[in-house]
């Protein structure tokens, strides 16, 4: 049986949605910001935004915290303007994705906690990235 990869991405619009699930190795980490890159390059020129669901996520080393922060930088010089965080219900969950993503962040930048997909989706119609369905 294949294993269950520890992350999705799925580019729709102008959005990126993140699934984080298990606990991730720096190999993991490595391999998430290459596609994640990957998958956003074409979309950086303009304004993007970002859908991070971190409900299934699980505590992993600190040595994946440098790289999503620096992956989370990237992301702030490269057009990212909206992130909605779909969080976990986890405190020491919570406190790691804190930790990783602890990158100065710009005044532009609209980061919101959202219940679920849809009201992250809705708040990412309102501020224009697509058409809600």
């Amino acid at each position: 049986m294949k294993a269950k990869k520890a992350f999705q991405l799925n580019l729709q619009d102008k959005v990126l949605w993140v699934v984080a699930d298990g606990f991730w190795t720096l190999a993991t980490a490595q391999a998430y910001v290459k596609e994640f890159r990957a998958l956003v390059t074409p979309i950086v020129a303009q304004p993007w935004a970002v859908v991070l669901d971190v409900r299934a996520w699980q505590v992993s080393p600190a040595e994946v915290f440098d790289l999503l922060v620096d992956n989370t930088t990237w992301c702030y010089q490269h057009n990212l303007r909206h992130v909605e965080t779909i969080c976990a219900d986890n405190a020491l969950v919570m406190w790691q994705f804190a930790k990783a993503t602890l990158a100065d962040k710009p005044a532009y930048l609209v980061s919101q906690l959202a219940a679920d997909e849809q009201s992250a989706k809705q708040a990412l119609a309102d501020a224009g990235f697509f058409v809600a369905s």
